[in-house]
């Protein structure tokens, strides 16, 4: 059976954690770590304030975290990393630093299409949630999810969108998963 690298991407607060956790359960596959949250553990911020240094490091840990197992669930992915670098270095002066963030660019673009056995979208369907982590901005909330698609078909990313409950969801996944066999 080949390996399943799965993720599951989306703009922040469209249910990914929750639904990479219960598919990662469902699956018995290991669940990759939040990259994320542990640059905000190391006093780095996210999003708006972030900068081509951040940017870098989060798609580092995301690289590493991927190519650690050969089989996985991630709620994110280099997909991610490279929509929110992307509002990042679109929204900031250049800066020399942002050459960090090319290198991740040409490394991603060698592998994007390949990395991952699945991938499902999840389209903004409700209310942002307060995490403490993401802004409370439906607008910057829209301008990553619309990154998202452009890198998808950018790169030519075959996925697979799903909407829904997390019950639903998963149904849509597991359906889609027992197609492939």
């Amino acid at each position: 059976m080949a390996e399943r690298r799965i993720v599951i991407v989306g703009s922040f607060s469209t249910g990914k954690t929750t639904l990479a956790e219960e598919l990662a359960r469902e699956l018995r596959l290991p669940l990759l770590p939040e990259t994320a949250r542990e640059v905000v553990e190391l006093g780095f911020k996210l999003d708006k304030d972030a900068n081509a240094e951040t940017e870098t490091l989060i798609f580092l840990k995301q690289y590493n975290n991927e190519i650690s197992t050969p089989e996985f669930v991630g709620d994110r992915s280099l997909i991610d990393a490279m929509a929110y670098a992307g509002w990042v270095l679109d929204n900031q002066p250049r800066r020399k630093e942002n050459a960090l963030w090319e290198e991740c660019e040409e490394l991603a673009e060698r592998s994007l299409r390949t990395n991952y056995s699945d991938v499902f979208y999840l389209p903004i369907e409700f209310p942002i949630v307060a995490d403490g982590l993401r802004p409370m901005d439906p607008e910057f909330q829209q301008e990553i999810d619309q990154r998202i698609l452009r890198l998808l078909e950018t790169h030519s990313i075959a996925y697979k969108t799903v909407k829904g409950s997390v019950e639903e969801r998963l149904d849509q996944i597991g359906s889609h998963l027992d197609g492939r066999r």
